[in-house]
């Protein structure tokens, strides 16, 4: 029996290593969300939907405004992409929720999450949500507060989210058997924050039908955009965001070197930001 007992946790870690057992939370989202464009949250967010306004560094966002302050949902409607995402992602993590308490908050760790718990996660349904850029042109143009278009001069807002629209839990213990869950118990390992959907299938899985944000695109809105979003970041470069400007064509008011160049020329900005011209 102690071959036995010794044996089976190394099984179980080579098991869960296969499955995609990430030590770190950050780079199991990040490198989820990178292949579809998109930067992984590194930390909780009140409000990770689409037109909220963050600033600070990628592993550090600091929460300016929700959404609707400068992006108002009546006239800015919100549209959402289902086209390329039906696989399902699972990971694994040993005595944690991983990427689950990064984002907007839905749930938080129970006192009998411990090391000897191991979390498995699956994600289904991945869905972009996004704003259309003509309409936060017009918007700007026609009824943003002043406010609002002097803080965007100073920090970025989200203008496109990746969000999984159903969670699957699970636990296991050190052995490799699952652990019941019930009403009683389960919130010994997640509880969940109000008006989070859930309910427990087979007696071992949590299901979350609330949609979860996991990546975002960051939009810029300077003064001297005059209400244009043509830059964009999509990914960080040493805690920095990588803004690329996505228009197809040369900006008319950029010098001819520049425009003649076929090489593109990187030119960091400020402390929290690359601009790629």
């Amino acid at each position: 029996m102690k071959k036995l007992s010794l044996f089976t946790p190394l099984m179980l870690a080579l098991l869960t290593g296969c499955n995609g057992e990430v030590q770190d939370p950050n780079k199991a989202i990040d490198g989820l969300v990178k292949d579809f464009g998109y930067i992984g949250f590194q930390n909780p967010l009140e409000n990770a939907s689409t037109g909220t306004l963050i600033g600070g560094r990628p592993a550090a966002v600091s929460f300016v405004a929700p959404a609707n302050d400068c992006f108002n949902n009546d006239r800015l409607p919100r549209y959402t992409d289902r086209s390329e995402y039906n696989r399902i992602y699972k990971y694994n993590f040993q005595g944690s929720l991983g990427f689950l308490l990064s984002g907007n908050p839905i749930l938080s760790a129970g006192l009998s999450l411990k090391k000897d718990v191991f979390v498995e996660i699956e994600l289904t349904g991945l869905i972009t949500e996004y704003m259309s850029s003509i309409d936060i042109t017009d918007w700007y143009s026609d009824g943003m507060s002043q406010t609002c278009r002097l803080y965007l001069n100073d920090v970025g807002f989200i203008i496109q989210a990746l969000k999984a629209e159903k969670l699957t839990i699970s636990f296991k213990k050190i052995s490799g058997n699952s652990i019941g869950l019930n009403a009683d118990n389960v919130s010994q390992y997640v509880k969940f924050q109000t008006g989070v959907d859930w309910s427990i299938q087979d007696e071992t899985k949590i299901v979350v039908t609330t949609p979860k944000y996991i990546g975002y695109q960051l939009g810029r809105l300077r003064l001297e955009d005059e209400g244009r979003t043509l830059w964009r970041a999509k990914t960080v470069v040493e805690d920095r965001y990588f803004f690329e400007r996505i228009a197809l064509f040369d900006d008319v008011n950029a010098p001819v070197s520049r425009k003649a160049s076929p090489i593109k020329k990187s030119q960091q900005v400020d402390q929290n930001a690359v601009y790629i011209k």
